[in-house]
């Protein structure tokens, strides 16, 4: 992430936001950034214990104040605004390249979804001046899919969720549910990108990973196997689950057989 952007990080525990934070935090403390952590439900010292457990030094940079963690103590949105933009202009001032902010944003259940939504606009335009960036945490937990997935188009840039754009194929990474969406056709020289895109999505979270086949017109048995294969390397406690399957795939897994094939579930069929 650079100076300017504005991200959020849906988990349900915290071996699921380990993998997103841990490297956010560091990558600041490594760099030029000031970093921030506003904490709500977790108290600070909490989280400072995590970070350190998770591999951060945090003694010698809270101690130099290049690292703050600290519990939100004033919930106005207008304030919390203020606050931010003096704490970018002093970090800026004191030398640092920017800023690097990261929130629990369990706080925003108190002032419900719509004055959530409005905070996180307009925080995003605070973002993009360049003084700052963000990572904002949302527990699955606590939000409504509905609702998380409204305040998760918010964060995102255009196409930040594409993960390949090829001429026969498109893959798109999807928040809820946690997975990937296909559109195309799966064969010979398109296998490469979603074998990848499916090891990256079976490592963002400890979940069922979903994949999403309503956009896709043909696949070939490699495509298949490749999902099959994932469905197995994600072990007994959770499954690669197919959505919006179309009837012809459905047909082609039944007939040959691997609708029975262990962590793989098919779920609902997209007719066309």
């Amino acid at each position: 992430m650079r100076p300017g952007d504005h991200r959020a990080v849906a988990f349900s525990d915290e071996a699921e936001l380990e993998p997103v934070l841990a490297p956010y935090v560091s990558e600041g403390l490594a760099g030029g950034d000031r970093v921030l952590y506003l904490t709500d439900v977790t108290h600070p010292a909490v989280a400072t214990g995590l970070l350190r457990g998770w591999g951060v030094d945090t003694g010698c940079h809270v101690a130099a104040r290049r690292l703050d963690v600290r519990h939100i103590e004033v919930y106005d949105a207008d304030r919390m605004l203020g606050d931010l933009a003096e704490a970018a202009r002093l970090a800026r001032a004191d030398g640092y390249r920017a800023l690097r902010v990261t929130t629990e944003m369990s706080w925003g259940l108190r002032e419900g979804a719509d004055r959530l939504a409005d905070f996180e606009s307009r925080v995003h335009g605070l973002f993009s001046e360049g003084t700052a960036l963000g990572l904002c945490q949302y527990d699955r937990r606590l939000f409504p899919p509905v609702v998380l997935a409204d305040l998760y188009r918010i964060h995102q840039e255009p196409d930040s969720d594409l993960e390949f754009d090829g001429a026969l194929l498109r893959i798109r990474r999807t928040v809820e549910p946690a997975g990937i969406r296909v559109e195309g056709d799966v064969e010979a020289s398109t296998l490469e990108p979603l074998t990848r895109s499916l090891r990256a999505a079976a490592s963002r979270g400890r979940g069922d990973v979903h994949v999403d086949l309503g956009g896709v017109s043909f696949i070939d048995l490699s495509g298949l196997r490749a999902l099959l294969e994932t469905a197995g390397s994600l072990g007994s406690r959770r499954s690669l689950v197919l959505e919006r399957v179309p009837d012809h795939v459905r047909q082609l897994i039944l007939l040959i057989g691997w609708d029975g094939t262990p962590g793989l579930r098919l779920g609902g069929s997209d007719r066309r």
